[in-house]
């Protein structure tokens, strides 16, 4: 039996070994994460793990995390690999859990375009696009839920084509828990199924929508009785919803982001979209076969309405738009397989061949200067935020409370309780919630002068920097410096309040620290 999905398989296998090694020396020293949030997700990993919660500080649950089965992945790796034990081999385990999903979304998307086309070229272009997609497999070692919420999008569009309604609202109620903007691809799906001319058209709505409903009701009451807010509190950080905004930030991923995707350079993948306009009017299913390209859109405009794309050439803002991009590629293997349907039979696989070369192509001109991006952004990241983390994590007793600005690789590596000042991770303080504050007075305060700065109160000193060169991580190298600040005084001084300016205002506690020396 012929397996068409195989040889994107071994594609993205060889892909990624090649953007494990190939820009390593970019990074001398230890293995970690291109993102400071991906180590907000190994804290949550390790918080699920040690007592049962999704909580950023022990025992305490948290609405900080837009992905509890990612956290619930990365717990696992902690307790099979060590943890705090064993980081590298807690983070390699990491990789390979992306790694797997990964693959498993190859092969999904094949199946997929195997189920729409019949095509068995287009099946093996499909799912290799795919596999050559450079910033997803970049993703893979990213430390983040984007080939998980990859796959479960592919996997509930493949089971509402094969039509399993069941299967499919399963799948879509995991991709939900993967990542939330997934709830908008469910939503397609289930205008499709209701515009369906079905007997059972209303017992698939049901069985589709049963197991989305209940997750997304349990999901939402989890939030409202932890937060009061039956959104997430990174929902309240980082969205910006304009609407007049929409058409500059869908350019903006269109000619910026979706350009770094084989085969996308310079917009010359796109020309399969014309076998679906040569399909229109002969196909009676290209509703359904256009379902991944309209889900695929539709996941990128549901994202960035609510997150802007400031920074276009950082992973970290890539990453967001990520969980559309195998969907449209799917779309694209199916259009150039109507494409080449509509040409001379010794012509039918040239339009799925050339989106194929561009591909090719495509990857072999980025995946070295990807991967050495990404292993330098690694090292940006170890030399910042894990170095100052380590080291508060050996001179501060245990139980310390301090602030972050950078909230993940700094509360995961130094072990103390952290307010995070973005809100994100700890919402009292996008409240600006006055009790909480004078509840958590804190020792130090890790900041970024890039966004913050002193506008009132007195005695705040820098204990420590950390600097990294060729910052990479964001396109303002300003970014790459850090400091660790404090109050100077008696420890039997009352605390000192100050307030703090930039991207937004907060307030803090500081307890007074005597110097170095200083015996009082």
């Amino acid at each position: 039996m012929r397996k068409p999905e195989i040889p994107g398989v071994a594609v993205g296998a060889i892909l990624l070994a090649i953007i494990c090694f190939a820009g390593r020396s970019a990074n001398p020293g230890p293995i970690g994460f291109p993102v400071d949030d991906a180590w907000i997700h190994m804290v949550y990993g390790r918080g699920l793990l040690a007592d049962g919660l999704l909580s950023y500080n022990p025992g305490v649950p948290s609405t900080g995390c837009t992905s509890p089965l990612w956290a619930l992945g990365v717990a696992l790796c902690h307790a099979l690999f060590g943890g705090d034990a064993s980081i590298n081999a807690t983070v390699a385990a990491v990789f390979a859990l992306g790694a797997i999903f990964h693959l498993a979304c190859v092969i999904a998307g094949a199946r997929l375009v195997a189920r729409l086309t019949s095509d068995s070229v287009a099946t093996a272009v499909g799912g290799t696009l795919i596999a050559l997609a450079v910033p997803l497999a970049v993703a893979t070692f990213s430390g983040m839920e984007v080939a998980l919420t990859c796959f479960l999008l592919l996997a509930g569009l493949g089971a509402v084509v094969s039509a399993s309604p069941l299967l499919a609202g399963i799948a879509f109620a995991l991709a939900f828990l993967a990542r939330p903007e997934s709830a908008v691809v469910a939503a397609l799906a289930f205008a499709y199924l209701a515009a369906s001319p079905s007997r059972s058209r209303l017992s698939d709505l049901a069985r589709f929508a049963l197991p989305i409903g209940i997750v997304v009701a349990l999901w939402m009451a989890y939030q409202l009785t932890v937060s009061g807010s039956p959104l997430p509190s990174t929902y309240h950080a980082k969205s910006a919803l304009r609407p007049s905004d929409l058409p500059l930030r869908v350019a903006t991923v269109a000619t910026r982001i979706l350009p770094a995707v084989p085969p996308l350079a310079a917009g010359l993948g796109w020309f399969a979209l014309a076998g679906y306009f040569v399909d229109r009017g002969r196909s009676p299913t290209l509703g359904l076969r256009l379902l991944p390209l309209g889900a695929g859109i539709a996941y990128l405009v549901a994202n960035v309405a609510i997150i802007a794309p400031h920074d276009p050439a950082a992973f970290y803002h890539v990453r967001y738009v990520l969980p559309a991009v195998p969907a449209l590629l799917v779309g694209l293997a199916i259009g150039a397989s109507s494409l080449g349907a509509r040409l001379p039979a010794k012509m039918k696989n040239v339009p799925s061949l050339a989106l194929l070369g561009l591909s090719v192509v495509g990857a072999a001109l980025s995946v070295g200067d990807q991967s050495w991006h990404l292993h330098n952004d690694v090292r940006n990241i170890n030399e910042v935020q894990r170095a100052i983390g380590e080291r508060l994590g050996q001179t501060e007793p245990p139980g310390t409370w301090i602030a972050a600005s950078d909230a993940g690789a700094v509360r995961y590596f130094s072990g103390l309780p952290t307010i995070d000042v973005m809100g994100l991770n700890t919402p009292q303080m996008l409240e600006r919630d006055e009790a909480f504050i004078r509840a958590h007075p804190v020792s130090m305060l890790v900041v970024m002068p890039a966004w913050f700065r002193v506008t009132a109160g007195e005695g705040l000193e820098v204990d420590f920097r950390a600097t990294t060169e060729d910052y990479t991580v964001t396109s303002n190298p300003m970014m790459g410096t850090q400091l660790v600040v404090g109050v100077r005084g008696s420890r039997t001084d009352p605390p000192r309040r100050i307030r703090f300016s930039g991207v937004h205002t907060f307030e803090l506690d500081f307890l007074p620290r005597p110097a170095i020396g200083d015996g009082n």
